[in-house]
């Protein structure tokens, strides 16, 4: 889509000016989250905490890499609930006990199930609903969204490992917006032939057999 005819606030994000200041924005939380996971880590040596801040870094790094669209979201709801849904679980912050034992591993299987989905999808990752070069291998034979998948099952274990008032009010508000994102980007991709019979083939948007 033609960023000139797009409508005014949509243009404005993703305006090349506005795209440097997205990148710089995340680099600041992705530099205070890591900060302080690996304070907390050398404090308590919680391994959970630095296999999720790599699966964390490597949706930042591939943000910042990522390719050039064919076509993206102009509905300004949209960007809002794709910008909060990227931008809040770096908000995230360990805390030095673990009230449930177990969610360690349980946050160590979910970030290492986020590093093979974004591996998967590599350089195009997306911010907003938008067509690159469509996945279907890896994770994706799975699942439809692999990422968001592995958001559902790591930011529970990871309340659990960390729990806190505002932890706990980041996880709900950001499954909430991930719900969102997954009906918003499916709108989105359905417009493509590959896209529907892709989603013949694998059944599941997030959970196999579930949903």
């Amino acid at each position: 889509m033609d960023i000139s005819q797009m409508p005014r606030i949509p243009q404005m994000i993703a305006s090349p000016r506005a795209q440097i200041f997205t990148g710089v924005i995340l680099s600041a939380l992705w530099g205070f989250f890591a900060a302080a996971h690996l304070v907390t880590f050398n404090l308590n040596g919680k391994a959970s905490l630095l296999v999720f801040g790599v699966a964390e870094t490597l949706i930042a790094a591939f943000f910042l890499l990522r390719t050039e669209p064919k076509s993206f979201t102009n509905n300004p709801h949209e960007w809002v609930v794709a910008v909060l849904g990227t931008f809040l679980p770096l908000l995230l912050r360990p805390t030095s006990d673990t009230p449930v034992p177990f969610a360690e591993w349980g946050v160590l299987l979910g970030s290492t199930m986020q590093i093979a989905a974004v591996l998967s999808l590599n350089r195009s990752l997306a911010l907003v609903p938008a067509l690159r070069e469509l996945k279907t291998a890896g994770m994706y034979r799975f699942v439809r969204h692999p990422i968001y998948a592995s958001y559902l099952f790591n930011f529970c274990f990871y309340l659990a490992a960390n729990f806190s008032s505002p932890n706990l009010l980041i996880v709900a508000v950001s499954l909430t917006l991930l719900l969102a994102r997954v009906y918003f980007e499916e709108r989105h991709l359905a417009q493509t032939p590959e896209y529907r019979a892709y989603r013949s083939r694998v059944r599941w948007r997030l959970i196999p057999f579930v949903f």
